[in-house]
């Protein structure tokens, strides 16, 4: 079932990445190269609605939250280098595998994080109308970029 709240959206966008993450780690060749392209552009297109839609609106709910905003952003930067490098590397680079492995983990701690302590304020500052029309607003973004 479509869930119409933003956070229970993003979560369902992590467990994607989580299961196209193991989908790669477990791939060959060309499936390789298609599933760590469908992941890479997932990650992008997420962490794109994440700085438009999302961080804005937890930044706003305090001083908690503009420090875990400000966190996430500097995460998904690194995590967006890691991918941009892994890229240009190529699924069949004797590194990929490492460097991955590295990437991965940053993805899952981000997702922790964000989970942990955003996701909350998003719930607890945030109107139930408002993470609803979100929704919307990462749909239209992702549409557009991806």
């Amino acid at each position: 079932m479509r869930s119409f709240d933003i956070v229970d959206v993003l979560i369902e966008q992590h467990d994607h990445m989580r299961r196209l993450c193991a989908e790669v780690k477990r791939s060959h060749g060309p499936a390789r190269r298609r599933l760590f392209a469908e992941l890479n552009r997932l990650v992008n297109v997420h962490e794109l609605g994440d700085r438009r839609i999302v961080h804005p609106a937890a930044r706003n709910s305090g001083a908690a939250g503009d420090a875990v905003g400000v966190a996430c952003m500097t995460e998904e930067g690194t995590i967006e280098r890691a991918f941009a490098a892994l890229t240009a590397l190529g699924v069949e680079h004797g590194s990929f595998d490492a460097r991955f492995a590295a990437a991965h983990d940053a993805l899952l701690a981000h997702h922790a994080h964000e989970e942990r302590d955003e996701f909350p304020l998003l719930r607890t500052h945030v109107g139930t109308q408002r993470r609803h029309m979100m929704v919307g607003e990462l749909h239209d973004l992702q549409v557009m970029a991806g």
